[in-house]
């Protein structure tokens, strides 16, 4: 991308520096209804946790492009040591197998049968790889967080979308007769 590139993309998004509001593409989108294709499934770590990261994009209207990641979580005891409480996991649960059930792709049982987060993120995301590409609606809707109010609490609804028509690639040239065998001696090194 050159710098003219950059500029442009300020000014299709509408920036105006007599605002004085700096353009941040990381702002979260705001809380609405959007059509999003599900784009990955990953099991990353970081420092000594690891984590599940689900990640979709707006595919219509004027947040197209934007990205959405969601971290539901499976960790059995929290930073400080303290056993997590099982209501946060079934809630973790129950995000992931409804996003697989909306997704045409339901997360069996036996991916949370394991005694640690980390062979059930592996297994998750084995399971949900297959619906990438998928397309669903997304509501976002935010909730105050008592304890830290400048990270508000990102709530998610999930419905089933009917998926676009994919046209079949198809080899042009497969069945027309017009093949050549080329060998080491047509190659000219």
């Amino acid at each position: 991308m050159s710098l003219l590139d950059a500029m442009n993309e300020l000014k299709q998004k509408g920036f105006n520096p007599k605002e004085g509001k700096e353009y941040n593409p990381y702002e979260p989108i705001p809380d609405d209804t959007y059509l999003m294709s599900f784009d990955n499934v990953t099991h990353n770590a970081k420092g000594d946790r690891d984590f599940l990261m689900l990640t979709f994009s707006v595919i219509q209207g004027e947040y197209e492009g934007r990205q959405e990641s969601i971290f539901p979580s499976l960790a059995q005891t929290k930073a400080n040591g303290d056993p997590m409480p099982n209501s946060v996991i079934a809630r973790s649960i129950s995000e992931i197998q409804i996003i697989g059930e909306t997704l045409d792709n339901p997360v069996p049982d036996k991916c949370f049968a394991f005694e640690n987060e980390t062979e059930a993120y592996d297994a998750i995301a084995e399971a949900l790889q297959p619906a990438c590409g998928k397309v669903l609606k997304v509501t976002i809707k935010t909730t105050p967080n008592k304890k830290n109010p400048q990270y508000p609490f990102r709530n998610y609804t999930f419905e089933k979308q009917e998926q676009p028509n994919v046209a079949d690639a198809k080899d042009t040239f497969n069945g027309t007769g017009d093949t050549i065998d080329i060998n080491d001696d047509d190659l000219p090194f």
